[in-house]
Order: structure tokens, then sequence, then C-alpha cells
């Protein structure tokens, strides 16, 4: 063989690994992606079991709760009786809207007091999850699972810091302006964030943690398979292997 075309083999070969090694990491990092400030639900198209494709798969809105703790819950994600996947919370924490949660201000959310945690616990697998995160601070830690395997454990804190000079943009409840300028409670976070899992990579148990004096409040609990991301904000995590 002409030793040129022996090298183009060779150069070819060694970029189709690069190709390869490249593709396999991806495939292992988890995007988070944030919302545009005043955006209160996902904008990620995601899918039901039927295969049929939908703006949303399923969301939580808690407006039906009343404000106490709950040992379960069960929860069809806004879709009734004919949901694809429903899910099971427990020891569910829920409070009536304020400055420091509540999607627009509204309605209900739950939340992780002091030290705490909650659980959800899905009927079926999902790669997508969502949420609007309230007066966020760097003790508010997700955890993912599937089954009692951990997959995912992302930093909030890290996240928000990434955001760079977008971050400004997310600070204070944008439904309560100050009589000073800005919004109520402007050194905290208010911000839809969006986790879009890898191809093969799935949860179907997630942990709302509140690390420290404080809480963890959230509100639209979103659910589903992706087949298209949103949000500009993109942050990847790669997921650590045991």
């Amino acid at each position: 063989m002409h030793l040129g075309r022996m090298s183009f083999f060779v150069s070819f070969a060694v970029l189709q690994i690069l190709i390869n090694l490249v593709n396999i990491a991806a495939r292992k990092q988890v995007q988070l992606r944030a919302e545009y400030p005043f955006t209160y639900q996902t904008r990620s198209q995601v899918f039901a079991r039927t295969g049929l494709p939908v703006d949303i798969l399923g969301v939580e809105q808690f407006d039906c709760l009343e404000s106490r703790t709950y040992e379960t819950y069960q929860s069809s994600f806004g879709m009734g009786s004919t949901s694809p996947i429903t899910g099971t919370y427990f020891n569910l924490s829920i409070a009536t809207a304020d400055m420091y949660g509540g999607a627009r201000s509204r309605g209900k959310y739950p939340y992780a007091p002091s030290n705490t945690l909650y659980e959800l616990q899905l009927d079926k697998p999902s790669n997508f999850f969502g949420l609007y995160v309230s007066a966020a601070d760097d003790s508010n830690i997700l955890r993912f699972f599937n089954h009692d395997e951990k997959v995912f454990e992302p930093s909030l804190k890290d996240f928000l810091e990434r955001l760079g000079e977008h971050r400004a943009g997310y600070k204070g409840n944008k439904t309560y302006p100050s009589w000073f300028g800005g919004y109520g409670n402007s050194g905290q976070e208010y911000i839809f964030i969006n986790f879009h899992f890898p191809n093969g990579v799935v949860y179907n148990r997630v942990h709302f943690i509140q690390g420290r004096p404080g809480s963890f409040e959230s509100d639209n609990h979103t659910v589903g398979n992706w087949t298209r991301t949103s949000g500009r904000r993109v942050v990847t995590f790669r997921i650590e292997e045991d």
C-alpha cells in the first residue's frame, strides 16, 4: 500500500477513535439549562409513552393541596387518571405562596425544611426533570436515583455561579416589585431549571434536600422524556461512574 494512502487510513482511524471518545463523554453529561427570567415552566419538548409529541408531559403544581405535611401524596402530574406516568411524594411539606415560594406567587408550593428532605418516586423511568426553584441558596440539593443507585447529584451552587453575568437577571421575586427599585428578596435567585439526562441514563427517584437552616422552595415539578432542549444558559456536569 502506498505510504500516503496508509497515512490517510491511519489518520482517519485515529480521528474516528477521537470522535467516538467525544461521543461517549457527551453521553455521560447531564445538561442543566436555565429558562429565561419570568419563565415558570419548561419550554423543552418531551413526549409521553405513546410517542406523541407534546409541549409538556406532566406538571405537578401542588395548588390542590392544603398547607401541611403529607406522609404520602400521589401525583398524576396534571393528567388525571389517564396519565402515562405517576409519582408518589413522601414527607411532603406544602406552604401557601409568598415572597419565597410559589410560581407567580400563586397557589401552593412544596418545600424541604431545615436539615430535612422529601422524596419523589416515579412508576416509570424518566430522562427529563424540570422545576421552578425560588429563593435559591447554596444548601438546596437535588439527588437523582435509578432505584437504589445514585445517578446524579448536581451542585446548584456551581450552576448558579456559572450563569456568570446573567445571574443578576434571576435575582429577586419578579412578582414582588420593591418600592426602592428591583424586586423583593433581591439577594436570591428565582429560576426554572431543566435537567436533560443523556441517552441511556434515567432516574425514577428524586430527593429534595435542605442541607442547613433555611428551606428548599420549588414548584411546577415536570417529568418526561425529552426530545428537544430549551433554555439559553447551558451547564454540563459529568456523571461520575463507580
